[in-house]
């Protein structure tokens, strides 16, 4: 198999583990490594919930690639869009904080875009999750 020269993307390499970035501002290693050790610090209050999150935390590619339980409080303007999805109703809103964006890698902070319009789904019964459910999410994830 030939290899061609530029085919591959080069990140840089992390500052804390030294290995080859696998995207922008993202080191595979290192933010796994994060989210593993801060999973008991959040809970949706619903493991299977959970559950689907923490896999495609633990799973993820890049920086974009993951979901992350956010408190409803983080959001504003909240609307239903009288939408419905295969298991949600959906609305849209205001995430204040915003998603993680750029990591400071001098004070090894991430700071995050700020106010930003997003899509709630609200699940209907979502105490009664099924595998059916979190198959569906995580092929999205694979």
């Amino acid at each position: 198999m030939s290899h061609h020269a530029g085919s591959e993307k080069t990140y840089g390499k992390c500052l804390d583990c030294s290995r080859q970035r696998t995207a922008v501002a993202w080191c595979k290693n290192c933010d796994i490594a994060f989210f593993r050790d801060n999973l008991r610090h959040w809970s949706s209050g619903n493991s299977k919930i959970d559950e689907v999150i923490k896999y495609t935390q633990l799973n993820a590619k890049e920086s974009m690639d993951y979901l992350e339980w956010i408190e409803f409080s983080q959001f504003e303007l909240i609307e239903n869009i009288n939408k419905r999805g295969a298991f949600s109703s959906i609305y849209s809103a205001i995430w204040m904080e915003g998603p993680r964006w750029n990591l400071d890698e001098e004070a090894e902070v991430w700071s995050r875009t700020g106010p930003i319009k997003v899509i709630l789904k609200r699940l209907d019964n979502s105490q009664n999750i099924n595998q059916e459910f979190i198959n569906k999410v995580n092929k999205h994830f694979i």
